[in-house]
């Protein structure tokens, strides 16, 4: 007879953000080995309200204990309110099944914690032991945040066991987000006592950190050390990669199966203790342990472009699930829709669960009724034929035995079909193995589900509805291919007109401008952003009329700018000739009357017949050399 599987039910709030999803994706891996299954139950708002959206998603924590679990891990730090921690515990207390905590602390569980502060201890000492590091400034996080403090006090202790005193005006807040840790180093740098080394209290501030020093002239880490903090993906992305601590995920999953193994051996686990995982110090280029790794680097952008791709096939699917409800009159016609949006990913398990009140009612609403209609249920590929049954029961039909017979899936993530107080029911996705991407197609796919739902059910609002989303997608199309200060192309959306128009162009001419402007900082510094982002419009302005007549330009960020024009002949205007145009373009502008500063730019160009290989990053290296070796000349000519 074959053994029961054991179903391990994980609950927490927006489980596909990366620190959430690291621990489930090692958990999916040790269960898989063990024959063991992963049941997600996916928290969709905001973790930090304690409004009624909170409130709304009870019904997802009262779902739990209806489903065959043996125990229960409870994401205790993505779930901010203290209320719901004891809600979710107290869903299963007549299971008697283990249930774990981790981070925060949850009396009466099994708590499971990183040690925070020993691990920031870590990075520390690396920057001191190996480095050489004394004076080390530290960004921290939010002022009187448990966890902020926590890193605040190892970094005191870990000066003061190497004999360094705490200086006061070493010590910033960037809240744990990037503007405020912009200004903190910015401060460092005002002061001009420049600091060995930064050390911050997360990935995202270290990564404003490396910007702001680049921004300023510094080196990273050649002058200044930047280490961070949580090893997200984006800090290994950063350049240069960012040093840092992340937890030991692996170890916390071991830690839980075994103490599930003594659970059910009967040796339980002393819940008033608290167990604590290390974390572990992972070394990059931003500290200088580490040289550029071209591979790791480009395994990391492929699976950001397999995101990014899956992305926009889960847009235009469900784009297109949305505009066909928009014609429905009743929830059932969502059926035949469901099945056309989950085409490219249908090897994954789907059930659609809705409350049988919004199709059975002539006037349906919000309801709490506990009976489902299986709206959409398609497992290996094919669907399985229970629309319209009613179900007195919240688990799908064979559920159970899916959980115990089929290897294919091996964790499966539930979540609430709901918008603003309406909830209409919910959504089961099963995976063979799971990305980061996966699990936010999953919760964008409940989103736009519940959506559909609620355009159908307030058949008033379809067209003023269908027409509005019409507009977001033509806005979300211009502001991804558009720069929203100057309002020409970006790098992206230069390129694909490129591509578009010298496709229709082969045997002609094409001209690509490198344009960069001069003293931007000087104008920031002393007259304000503002100013800069005036001097920045009206240098955009005249590049647009430069090039309206046979060409394309784009702001490729900052001070850079690109254009291209198309010619049936070569084109040769030398840089003073483009600059002259560009002032005779800037002269009339009002936005420029009685400002007391003036706008030029360093100009390159490359000027190539086009043909259908032509290399065009090739001819814009060759602009932007002819555009530096201009902006050299004329330093040294005023220099002179």
């Amino acid at each position: 007879m074959k053994p029961q599987k054991r179903v391990i039910a994980v609950c927490g709030a927006q489980l596909y953000e990366e620190k959430e999803f690291s621990f489930l994706s090692r958990l999916n891996n040790a269960c898989r080995e063990l024959g063991y299954v992963v049941l997600t139950f996916n928290l969709s708002t905001d973790p930090r309200r304690h409004d009624s959206e909170v409130v709304n998603e009870k019904p997802l924590i009262d779902m739990i204990p209806k489903f065959p679990i043996d125990a229960l891990v409870i994401m205790s730090e993505s779930v901010k309110v203290p209320e719901m921690r004891e809600y979710i515990k107290e869903s299963v207390k007549d299971l008697n099944i283990p249930v774990f905590a981790l981070d925060r602390h949850i009396e009466g569980c099994i708590n499971i914690a990183s040690d925070f502060g020993d691990g920031f201890s870590k990075m520390i000492r690396h920057v001191i032991n190996v480095h050489g590091c004394r004076k080390i400034n530290m960004i921290a996080g939010l002022k009187d945040n448990d966890f902020s403090e926590e890193r605040i006090q190892a970094y005191k202790d870990v000066l003061a066991e190497n004999g360094i005193p705490f200086e006061e005006k070493r010590l910033a807040y960037g809240d744990f987000w990037d503007r405020p840790a912009r200004a903190a180093v910015k401060g460092f740098i005002d002061s001009g006592d420049i600091p060995e080394a930064i050390v911050c209290a997360n990935d995202t501030m270290a990564i404003a950190a490396c910007s702001v020093l680049h921004e300023n002239g510094f080196r990273v880490p050649e002058d200044v050390i930047v280490t961070g903090y949580d090893g997200i993906m984006s800090g290994r992305l950063n350049f240069p990669p960012i040093s840092t601590v992340a937890p030991d995920y692996e170890k916390e999953v071991g830690l839980i199966l075994e103490l599930m193994k003594a659970y059910y051996e009967d040796r339980l686990p002393d819940t008033e203790q608290t167990r604590y995982i290390d974390y572990i110090v992972r070394e990059n280029r931003s500290c200088g342990c580490v040289s550029n790794d071209n591979r790791v680097t480009a395994e990391l952008v492929n699976k950001l472009s397999y995101a990014f791709n899956d992305q926009k096939w889960q847009v235009a699917a469900m784009n297109k699930l949305l505009l066909s409800a928009a014609e429905k009159q009743h929830i059932q016609e969502l059926t035949s829709i469901l099945e056309d949006a989950v085409e490219l990913w249908e090897q994954n398990y789907y059930y659609v669960g809705i409350h049988s009140e919004l199709i059975h009612s002539e006037h349906p609403s919000e309801t709490n009724d506990n009976s489902y209609v299986s709206l959409f249920h398609m497992q290996h590929g094919s669907q399985v034929k229970t629309c319209g049954n009613c179900l007195s029961s919240v688990i799908p039909p064979d559920f159970r035995n899916l959980l115990q017979n089929d290897d294919e899936y091996g964790i499966y993530m539930l979540r609430l079909l709901f918008t603003d107080n309406d909830i209409y029911g919910y959504l089961i996705e099963g995976f063979n193995d799971i990305d980061i991407r996966s699990m936010r197609r999953c919760d964008e796919f409940g989103l736009f589900i519940s959506t559909a739902v609620s355009e159908i059910l307030k058949n008033e609002k379809l067209f003023w509805f269908n027409e509005r989303l019409q507009q977001l997608n033509r806005e979300m199309a211009h502001a991804a291919i558009h720069d929203p200060l100057t309002g020409l192309y970006n790098r992206r959306g230069f390129f694909d007109e490129l591509m578009r128009i010298s496709k229709a162009s082969v045997g002609r001419y094409i001209t690509i401008f490198s344009i960069d402007m001069d003293e931007l900082k000087h104008i920031n510094d002393n007259y304000g952003h503002n100013e800069g982002d005036i001097a920045i419009t009206a240098l955009a302005a005249a590049i647009r009329r430069f090039s309206a007549r046979n060409g394309i330009c784009a702001r490729f960020g900052g001070d850079e700018f690109v254009c291209a024009l198309i010619t049936d002949r070569p084109l040769s205007l030398s840089p003073d000739t483009v600059r002259a145009r560009l002032d005779s373009a800037m002269a009339g502008s009002k936005a420029l009357q009685d400002k007391p500063y003036s706008i030029s730019a360093s100009i390159g160009y490359e000027c190539v017949k086009m043909d259908t290989v032509l290399d065009f990053d090739s001819v814009l290296r060759k602009a932007d050399e002819m555009m530096y070796s201009d902006k050299h000349a004329r330093k040294k000519e005023r220099m002179d």
